[in-house]
């Protein structure tokens, strides 16, 4: 069977790791199965024209989207960066997985599901922080290889503009900015600043990668205008 991610006719049936996913019917009416180990859903869909999208999403969306719209990347070993300086190294994040019907005029959310254990943790003080998704990922000097359907690769390049060394041992991303693109497994590409002690700014780039899709933006398919261009680190990266 085809792997889980990419654009397929609507009457296909995928199967990946721990994932089954099926799009079945007989003229309009189509039935929609998709089991993620004990966890299935089934749903009717009356549709006889566009194209089934299965692709990596924003990973704040499982179980529940209500919950957080950040994501906070814990470091398992803290990187310390010098004043003035800039570099590039790669993180891991966790991976959540959208179905999608497009067709030239609409893209209408189906499912979103996930393999990974979703985890929270709150960013700041307990009066005015933040509830985060919460990931763990070593550093790493160059892509590294990751189970695709659990974990993608993201770039981040950082530039520290204040006038001391600074450690690093936690980063926060805002979900609406961020821009996902996949081929055979998710990446994104962020950048963070540090203007202060504790304040930085993360943000996403736009540009796709040669030989990568662009994954659905959750939030433009819900029809919400975009005004967030970046996430502004106000609590400190300890």
């Amino acid at each position: 069977m085809p792997p889980v991610f990419g654009t397929y006719d609507l009457d296909v049936e995928l199967a990946e790791q721990h994932i089954e996913l099926s799009l079945k019917g007989d003229g309009k009416r189509k039935v929609y199965r998709r089991q993620v180990n004990d966890d299935e859903v089934t749903k009717y869909i009356n549709a006889d024209r566009g194209k089934l999208i299965v692709c990596p999403v924003e990973p704040v969306n499982a179980p529940d989207e209500s919950i957080s719209e950040h994501l906070l990347i814990e470091l398992e070993r803290p990187l310390l960066i010098e004043p003035g300086s800039t570099d590039t190294f790669y993180l891991k994040f966790p991976v959540e997985v959208g179905s999608f019907l497009v067709d030239p005029t609409d893209v209408e959310r189906i499912d979103i599901f996930t393999l990974t254990k979703p985890k929270y943790t709150l960013y700041g003080p307990p009066e005015s922080g933040i509830i985060c998704k919460w990931w763990k990922s070593d550093v790493y000097s160059t892509a590294p290889e990751v189970d695709r359907l659990f974990e993608g690769v993201l770039r981040v390049k950082i530039t520290n503009n204040y006038r001391e060394w600074m450690e690093l041992a936690k980063l926060v991303f805002g979900a609406f900015d961020m821009k996902i693109f996949y081929n055979d497994h998710a990446y994104m590409d962020a950048r963070l600043v540090i203007e202060k002690r504790t304040i930085g700014e993360t943000s996403f780039n736009a540009r796709k990668p040669k030989g990568m899709h662009r994954a659905v933006d959750i939030y433009e398919a819900k029809g919400l205008k975009k005004l967030e261009k970046s996430y502004v680190i106000e609590w400190g990266f300890k």
